[in-house]
């Protein structure tokens, strides 16, 4: 089973752009994302380098000498409803390419349309539709990790784990570098938080950041309407009147039903695929860079074949849903393909009502994902702008 650990660390993979050199000269930073040109010394004039004498993680020590942070940076991600500190001196992501708040790090991150987060980055946030048992049920399973020790704990009262181990090679890390990530509950969703042994600062240093980071982390009101923090819901479940989706596990579901469902505008780039089970339905999620494509969602046949190779992908269920888009995970536009999305073709679901979500299609920009589903379940769907995906919920009868 591939599905949570290699979705996350290709997700944080997914969206290589440069980052710029860990070991270059830092700049100066207030908060947010506004930095003057020149970092001042201690004595308030820079280095003749423009760098500076100070650790790059800009850290001090508290009473008991653990490691402390001058966390007075702050940012904001609307879409996953969230908001964190990180080092004054340090920068995150613009939200320009991908979700603010996702990449932090000593220079300024750059993003490129297309390409993936910069693994060399210090940082990397990711929020996913999946709850922390199903993380840890799987770690021993993600082939990108060999996994070392595995710490469960709590920051700032939220159940967590902490994972060590170095890179298998599989994906975009160089076999055998040390990989650190720590996994925390966030509303019955997981937030990940990533770092790897890529130059200053060290591993060490990243991860007493993220746990200091982590213990900052506060839920918003997201882009949807409801809260994203602990127990929020929408007023009656149903979908906002505005046609955008709840994805912070408020279900769509108030009149599901097995007709056909149909949407978007145009093509689009697949970046990410998820898979949540919540408190009486379970959520698929498609994201797309830019804009939400033309879809189709529909109950379909058996046995589901492959197109164009026609090989039968095996999906042993009751009944099956498709998802048809005019949308495809690579971007041939430029003189090179880019793929945009590198994740699993197969996500393993709870059995009842998904057993698994599985890519039977990508050709000629027509893509198709099949659910496996345990019987002929009722179906909500619709669609959110910003970021761009396609959300469908089943209805679980359990």
């Amino acid at each position: 089973m591939r599905t949570v650990l290699t979705a996350t660390l290709l997700t944080l993979g997914l969206l290589l752009a440069a980052c710029g050199d860990p070991d270059a000269p830092q700049e100066p930073a207030a908060t947010g994302d506004e930095r003057s040109d020149e970092r001042p010394d201690d004595d308030g004039s820079p280095d003749e380098d423009g760098s500076s004498t100070e650790d790059p993680a800009t850290a001090t020590s508290d009473a008991d000498g653990a490691a402390a942070f001058d966390l007075t940076g702050s940012c904001e991600n609307p879409a996953d409803g969230y908001r964190i500190a990180y080092p004054d001196r340090w920068y995150a992501n613009d939200g320009e390419v991908t979700d603010p708040c996702r990449v932090f790090d000593v220079q300024p991150p750059e993003v490129e349309p297309n390409t993936v987060l910069p693994l060399a980055s210090s940082v990397l946030l990711l929020v996913e539709d999946h709850d922390l048992d199903a993380t840890h049920e799987r770690i021993l399973d993600d082939p990108a990790t060999d996994v070392e020790q595995v710490e469960e704990t709590e920051i700032a009262g939220r159940s967590a784990l902490r994972v060590d181990g170095t890179a298998t090679g599989e994906t975009y890390l160089r076999e055998g570098t040390d990989v650190h990530r720590t996994y925390v509950a966030f509303d019955g969703r997981t937030l990940t938080a990533q770092a790897a042994d890529l130059g200053e600062p060290d591993l060490s240093t990243r991860r007493d950041l993220i746990h200091d980071m982590l213990m900052t982390l506060e839920p918003i009101a997201g882009d949807d309407g409801p809260d994203a923090g602990e127990g929020s819901d929408a007023s009656d479940g149903s979908a906002p009147d505005d046609g955008s989706a709840p994805d912070d596990g408020t279900s769509l579901i108030s009149d599901p039903s097995r007709e056909p469902h149909t949407g978007g505008d145009g093509r689009g780039y697949l970046t990410d695929v998820r898979l949540g089970d919540h408190d009486g339905f379970v959520r698929v999620t498609l994201e797309f860079e830019d804009a939400v494509p033309a879809y189709e969602v529909a109950p379909t046949d058996g046995p589901i074949r492959a197109y164009p190779s026609d090989e039968d992908l095996e999906i042993d269920t009751e009944a099956y849903l498709e998802i048809v888009t005019e949308g495809t995970r690579v971007d041939l536009t430029d003189d090179g393909a880019v793929e945009t999305y590198d994740g699993p073709l197969r996500l393993d679901g709870p059995a009842d009502p998904v057993d698994e979500v599985v890519l039977s299609g990508d050709h000629h920009g027509v893509m198709t994902w099949v659910l496996g589903l345990s019987d002929d379940a009722e179906v909500a769907v619709d669609h959110l702008d910003d970021p761009a995906r396609i959300v469908v919920d089943v209805v679980d009868d359990r």
